[in-house]
């Protein structure tokens, strides 16, 4: 149910295919009334015998073939992925395109470089599928301005993505090259994570620039658009290159390390006795102030833990007759984790929850002390991340 509650905050659900949920996002709808807008022209111009009704639908129906062109793009990634056991588990059809999400990186050069390459040469096929009927037959001006409009996005959208910088395709293979010649994934993550804030620069210069050494003026909706884009690679490559910076720090993250002190104490036992064995823990721990209390269910299991706040607002001469429950709140379900996890096994358990605290527990499941997300994030992104 948490897989698809997350799906549908993303957007609307259309389906599955290949087994693999799509999601319109909501932003969709913005680039595609204005790919409706700004084609409406085109359509009036090669059919004017058209109604206002008729040219709109025309127009959104381009908007809803790149959709369609988006969709395959990402299905091709989905596929040789999952050929080499790889599941996505969702595309996310947005603003800028899409994106395909995996369960997992893959574990090798050679598996990235050709999930990668297969959407670029998927839309290379559609515009050369597109192009096929320009070339055979003479059509009405209609359907040629239609298929004209998806053989020149298609092959825009696979060169574009080749282009050698993250987040685009050509960014992985730039990444999947370095990380084959050196052996070091994040080398490559490094080389083309700045190379994609390069071209984040370089696009909106050529937009303004290009124009003025030809003697004429920018488009001022081609710079807007360019200036735009340009941001949006700019902050993919940022978080490509966060993330290879997480990568290196993440074998840090250790959870029997990290975790703080903390014991188990039955729900039914009182506050003091509760206060107690915080006191008895802490000392054997050498903290000062006591170790943290979580509160164990009837089956032995984490339940709740002791907050603070709440054991101070109970006067020292009625917690022995006030039970520790009263002063705990309730752990979010999901938040216990095995004092054996570490690196990305750690941040992926992680993921699944948003919480600040999660109980570390032994085989036997008792209780071995408190991890606070805090402290993975100091140790996985710096302590300046922390603060922030």
């Amino acid at each position: 149910m948490a897989g698809a509650t997350s799906e549908r905050s993303e957007g609307l659900v259309l389906g599955r295919l290949l087994g693999v949920p799509v999601v319109l996002a909501r932003s969709w709808f913005v680039i595609a009334l204005l790919i409706t807008v700004l084609f409406h022209g085109s359509v009036v111009r090669a059919a004017p015998g058209l109604g206002p009704v008729a040219s709109y639908s025309v127009a959104f129906g381009y908007a809803v073939l790149l959709g369609v062109s988006v969709l395959v793009h990402e299905l091709a990634h989905a596929v040789v992925a999952r050929g080499f056991g790889l599941p996505a588990t969702r595309i996310v059809l947005t603003l800028w395109g899409g994106h395909t999400q995996f369960e997992a990186d893959l574990p090798s050069p050679w598996r990235s470089f050709a999930v990668a390459v297969a959407g670029p040469l998927a839309n290379g096929l559609l515009a050369a599928l597109a192009y096929l009927p320009l070339l055979l037959v003479a059509l009405p001006p209609l359907p040629t301005l239609l298929l004209t409009a998806a053989v020149l996005t298609n092959a825009f959208v696979a060169l574009f993505n080749v282009l050698p910088g993250l987040p685009l395709d050509g960014g992985r293979l730039l990444e999947a090259l370095v990380w084959r010649l050196t052996g070091d994934r994040d080398r490559g993550t490094a080389a083309a994570g700045w190379t994609g804030r390069v071209l984040a620069v370089v696009v909106p210069v050529l937009a303004v620039g290009w124009p003025l050494l030809r003697g004429g003026r920018p488009d001022v909706i081609t710079v807007v658009w360019a200036g735009v884009l340009g941001a949006v690679l700019w902050t993919g490559a940022g978080a490509a290159l966060q993330g290879a910076s997480i990568r290196r720090r993440a074998p840090r993250a250790r959870a029997r390390e990290l975790a703080r002190p903390a014991v188990g104490v039955p729900a039914t036992a009182s506050l003091a006795e509760a206060l107690a064995a915080a006191s008895a823990a802490g000392a054997a721990a050498g903290v000062q102030g006591g170790a943290w209390v979580v509160l164990l269910g009837p089956d032995g299991r984490p339940g709740g833990l002791l907050d603070p706040s709440a054991v101070a607002a109970v006067p020292p001469e009625r917690r022995a007759g006030v039970p520790a429950a009263s002063a705990a709140r309730a752990l979010l379900p999901g938040t216990v984790l095995h004092e054996q996890l570490q690196g990305t096994d750690l941040l992926r358990a992680m993921s699944g929850q948003s919480s600040e605290e999660w109980v570390v527990v032994d085989d036997a499941g008792a209780v071995r002390g408190l991890l606070l997300a805090r402290d993975v994030v100091a140790v996985v992104m710096g302590p300046r991340a922390t603060r922030r």
